[in-house]
């Protein structure tokens, strides 16, 4: 069917994209508009004599910057090859906008590397100036606690400094890893790690402070629970998620750290629905005997999960009780 060369022109000249079309001597057949809104109407001379003659010749895509503030991506094919129409269509893109976008995002991603290292380094320096001091008020309320006991009036305070130095403590260690976690580059040395023993040996070390809280610790769930990841991180998050779990634990309380699978991986989870789980999201003093909840800890679960591909929610179990649950992907 013969088109007409009139709509033709007229339909070419509505494309976004520069269209340029020469003969096998390289004349210059036609041009669309956006071709001519490229090259300001410079489809002759040394423009198209030397540039696009020299493209054409060499490798079949490239750029070049007709004025400055403008860049063209050009690209090119042979029309009708070993005809007495043979020819070539050169293809110009205006890519000035997506390479200045490029240009931002690589100065913005610039200026958010030097924020979180900034923010790490002034995390480091701040636990390191805290951890000396705090350490020692622990050190001395533990002699202290030991010579001054019931019913001396004093016992009850110096017990209350023991007890919150070891929760400043066990924020700073805290805050510092989790810094190290935010400004650590992505994909860390990965191993086989399996989860129901990372937990069970979680579990025994929260074994002392559970029965001082009253609370009954046990594992439930698969075995082989293998994932991918870092085993050093995810200790740290079953660690934190037993002492989030426990904060919230009614005395007496049955407290089972739950490994089950998922259709994309593992799920982990603590039951959360006692005395503290109301203020899981939230900061929040010391609680129980030996049990130590912050909302630092919370944030260390949600970034280590983070980090290991997954997410960290609260769930409702079969039961009907609310858990914090920390799906990670096999």
């Amino acid at each position: 069917m013969a088109v007409d060369q009139e709509l033709l022109s007229a339909a070419l000249d509505q494309l976004g994209t520069g269209l340029l079309i020469t003969s096998a001597d390289g004349t210059v057949v036609a041009a669309n508009q956006a071709t001519r809104d490229l090259l300001e109407d410079a489809t002759t001379g040394a423009m198209i004599g030397d540039t696009v003659a020299a493209a054409m010749t060499g490798s079949d895509t490239g750029r070049w910057s007709p004025r400055p503030g403008l860049v063209v991506e050009w690209s090119w094919s042979e029309l009708l090859p070993g005809t007495a129409h043979e020819g070539r269509c050169l293809v110009l893109r205006d890519v000035s906008h997506r390479i200045a976008d490029r240009a931002r995002l690589r100065r913005q991603n610039r200026a958010l590397a030097e924020l979180v290292a900034m923010k790490a380094e002034f995390t480091a320096a701040v636990s390191h100036e805290l951890r000396t001091p705090v350490t020692s008020i622990a050190a001395m309320s533990q002699l202290l606690g030991e010579e001054v006991t019931e019913p001396d009036p004093l016992a009850a305070p110096v017990a209350a400094v023991a007890r919150n130095a070891a929760r400043l403590l066990g924020l700073i260690d805290n805050v510092t890893e989790l810094a190290r976690i935010e400004s650590a580059p992505p994909g860390g040395a990965g191993e086989k790690v399996a989860l129901e023993q990372v937990v069970a040996e979680a579990l025994h070390g929260w074994t002392a402070a559970a029965r001082d809280a009253a609370v009954h610790l046990t594992a439930g769930g698969a075995q082989d629970a293998t994932i991918e990841g870092e085993r050093v991180l995810l200790r740290r998050l079953a660690d934190a998620m037993i002492g989030i779990g426990l904060a919230a634990a009614e005395p007496g309380a049955l407290l089972t750290v739950d490994v089950a699978p998922t259709d994309s991986g593992w799920r982990v989870t603590v039951p959360i629905g006692g005395r503290g789980g109301e203020r899981l999201f939230t900061s929040s003093t010391a609680t129980g005997e030996g049990v130590r909840h912050d909302s630092t800890a919370l944030m260390l679960c949600r970034a280590i999960v983070a980090r290991h591909g997954g997410r960290l929610t609260t769930d409702t179990d079969p039961e009907g009780s609310t858990v914090l649950a920390a799906h990670l992907p096999s």
